[in-house]
């Protein structure tokens, strides 16, 4: 009998930076649901294209190649949010991209989703998000001040996120079918 066949690796994530038609896409789209499954149960992401139309984009982009599988939280400070997607983590190269901030609409509250930025020399770097986001676990006005850009929040599992540890993890990341949804 034949060696079982091993399937093939998957392809190596190519990905850029969101277009100005999936921007728009998202914009029109509007409201998205995004399921992030953790080892600590199931979150339930309202993302909103009309706030936000790049974040969610590359946000949805990121989530449809499979970058987030697998992907450990890596920053929790209690109170004031869960971070993950730093690819790092997981031991792949960064995407070389970064999106640029936008005036959001969404204040940072329990519940809010958004994208985080680089820290360099004591101070936040504007247009550096790209695949870094936390979910706030309490009120943040602070956060709208600086100019991060929310593009949703959780609707569902806030349960799950007041359990979330540093190493803790997302196991799959879906856009949520019958949810709306940019083309893409």
């Amino acid at each position: 009998m034949p060696p079982a066949r091993q399937p093939a690796p998957p392809a190596a994530l190519e990905l850029g930076p969101p277009t100005s038609d999936q921007a728009e896409a998202a914009r029109a789209a509007g409201k998205v649901r995004v399921r992030l499954t953790t080892n600590k149960g199931a979150i339930e992401l309202e993302l909103d294209g009309a706030a936000a139309p790049y974040a969610v984009a590359n946000f949805l982009s990121l989530v449809k190649a499979g970058f987030y599988n697998g992907m450990p939280f890596h920053r929790v400070e209690p109170g004031f949010v869960i971070q993950a997607g730093d690819p790092a983590g997981v031991g792949r190269p960064p995407v070389n991209y970064t999106i640029p901030d936008e005036r959001s609409p969404i204040k940072h509250v329990r519940g809010t989703i958004a994208m985080a930025r680089l820290y360099r020399g004591g101070q936040m770097v504007p247009n550096s998000a790209s695949t870094q986001f936390y979910i706030c676990l309490g009120d943040a006005p602070h956060l709208d001040a600086a100019g991060f850009t929310a593009f949703g929040r959780v609707v569902g599992g806030m349960h799950v996120i007041d359990k979330i540890a540093v190493g803790d993890g997302i196991v799959t990341a879906d856009v949520e079918q019958g949810r709306g949804g940019p083309p893409t």
